[in-house]
Parts: C-alpha cells; structure tokens; sequence
C-alpha cells in the first residue's frame, strides 16, 4: 500500500499532538503544513520533513495531497472543511465539526454534496478498551442497556482567552463523553445540567464554567450522566461505565505503566497525566484507519452526519448547563 500524502491544516497544540502521531506511522506522510502563524508551520513542518505555508490554497490546490487533517481553532472548522470538499480533497477533521449547527448543517451538505470522504477526530472510538466494550454491548453481553456514566477531568485548565471562545464546558470537552453516550446508548432525548466556576472564580464574569455534571434521558429510557472538571490534583481521569441488565462495563486506565509502588506511606502509581498519553494507541489507530480505509474505498467513520448529532447534543448540554433548564435534545437542535 502506498502512503497517504496528508496536509496538515493547524498547527498549534492540537497539530502538534497530531504531527507526533503521524511522524510515527508507516500508511501515510505529512507533505504539507499550513498554519496562519508562520512559526507554527515550519516547526511542525521540519520535525515532520514537510514544506510549511501559510495559505490554505496552497494546500488544496496541490495534486499531490491525498487528504487534509484539520486541527484548526473550532471556529475555522466549518470553512476549512468546506473548502477542502470543494477541492476534492479527503477530509479528517478535529472533533467538533463546527462551532454552531448551522455551521455544522453547512459542513455535512459540503462533504456529501461533494462525495469526499470525512471523518470525525472522536479518537476514544478508536481506543482498544473501548472498542472491546462496543463488541460486547453488540454481541449482547450486557443485555438490555440501563444507564451511562462518563467522567472527564483535565489535570489543569487551559488559558481564559481560550475558554472564551471555546464553545463552553460540555462542548469543548464534554463532547467527547456526550459522543459516547450516543456510540454506545443511541440518541438522548433530554439533558440537563449543573455546573461552577470553582477553580477559576474569574470565570463567572464571563459565563464560563470549569465544572459541570450533566444528567441524560435517552429515546431508549435508559439514564446517564458526564462529569466534567478541569483541574486535578493527580493527573487525567477519563472513565466510562455502561450498565445493562446483565452487568456493567467499566473503561478506565488508572495507571501507566500497571504498577503499584509500596512503602511507608501505603500504595502509589502514576496516572495518565494528559489526553496524549492515555490515548496514544487511539490517536493513532484512527488515523490508520483514516489511511487505510480511503486506500480499500471503505467507508469512514464516524462522518461528519454522526459528527454532527453528537455536536447538537453536546450544544444542548451546554445550553442546560447555562440555562438551568431541562433540555429537549431534538426540539433545540432540529435534524439535518
């Protein structure tokens, strides 16, 4: 199988995580870096022995680019996917698809009315524990599903100026929980949440909030709830559990190596200290499926329609969590 010729659009923290992934796999090469900062571009550029730019064109109207990976701030998504469709391009774009679900409306007609195949950066669908729990749960192995619960807490929050324009809480990180929720569960009918500013008070001028819990209802009648926080005091914590009538799937990695350290003071272990580390083998599996996938003519997944759904009701969430309300999933977003 020959390489995939791969321009990475973005190359800032989320590029970066991604530009280490990619350097290591032997199905695809990264030809091309284009990030507005120039800076960017060229150090993500010569670690990856790429051109660098600053123009998107010049990626898109390159015949040798296969496909593009954008790990742009989320405003940009919407654009840069649709001109990457419309230059005919393969397209892998960072969760979430869009900043709002008219963007994200925009983004599914572009790539379907184009014909380009899309895939969606939800890496934890990639992960071998997880992917383990979605056989079990389809072989039937828990039986009829019951409830869902997801904790997600960051070691430390990311800047203020980045969290004013990251789309809120349960948008910017809860959806990769809210994503879950859907993968294994199907839709949710209702949401509604609860939160604070109890790390950064600072953020309460602004709306924000650095805490949150999220109670679900699916179409199923099935329960759940998400957890989110961004402060630790002892590394990343990422959990899922699924209940069924015939028992319970636990996804965690509590520690890394598996290894319980005993002394005077009990027992200790170090824990995953951010998302890189705990899902390295996911990041990396996902986009070997990207490449893999695209050179058989299979297709992706999940797509920018399955990209689409998780962002309505990661956007519901955040809406109960500042509203206080009960929110009726479909009523607020609509379909497609």
């Amino acid at each position: 199988m020959s390489k995939l010729n791969l321009a990475m659009i973005g190359a800032g923290r989320m590029g970066q995580a991604h530009a280490r992934v990619l350097a290591g796999l032997s199905e695809c090469q990264v030809v091309k870096v284009v990030d507005t900062f120039a800076a960017n571009a060229e150090k993500a550029a010569a670690e990856l022995g790429a051109k660098a730019g600053v123009h998107l064109e010049d990626a898109l109207n390159d015949p040798t680019v296969d496909a593009v990976v954008i790990t742009t701030p989320t405003p940009t998504h919407a654009e840069v996917v649709e001109a990457a469709a419309r230059a005919g391009k393969a397209i892998f774009v960072e969760k979430p698809i869009a900043h709002d679900l008219e963007a994200g409306r925009r983004v599914v007609r572009a790539v379907e009315q184009a014909g380009v195949a899309a895939q969606v950066g939800f890496q934890r669908r990639y992960d071998p524990a997880y992917l383990r729990a979605k056989e079990l749960i389809e072989a039937g192995q828990l039986g009829q599903l019951e409830g869902f619960r997801a904790v997600g807490r960051d070691p430390t929050p990311p800047v203020l100026e980045y969290l004013k324009t990251s789309g809120g809480l349960l948008v910017d990180m809860g959806i990769h929980d809210l994503d879950l929720a859907r993968f294994y569960l199907g839709e949710v009918a209702e949401v509604y949440a609860i939160g604070g500013a109890l790390v950064n008070p600072e953020l309460k001028q602004f709306n924000l909030f650095d805490t949150a819990v999220g109670t679900l209802k699916f179409a199923s009648g099935a329960v759940g709830t998400v957890e989110v926080a961004l402060r630790t005091t002892y590394g990343y914590d990422i959990r899922t559990e699924i209940l069924g009538e015939r028992g319970r799937l636990h996804v965690e990695q509590d520690r890394r190596p598996n290894l319980t350290f005993y002394d005077q003071r009990g027992g200790n272990f170090d824990r995953p200290r951010n998302f890189e580390e705990r899902f390295r083998e996911a990041y990396a599996a996902q986009m070997v499926a990207f490449a893999r996938n695209l050179h058989a003519g299979k297709p992706l997944s999940p797509t920018v329609r399955e990209g689409w759904y998780s962002l309505r009701l990661a956007k519901a969430a955040q809406q109960a969590l500042e509203s206080g309300q009960v929110i009726k999933v479909e009523e607020f977003g609509g379909r497609l």
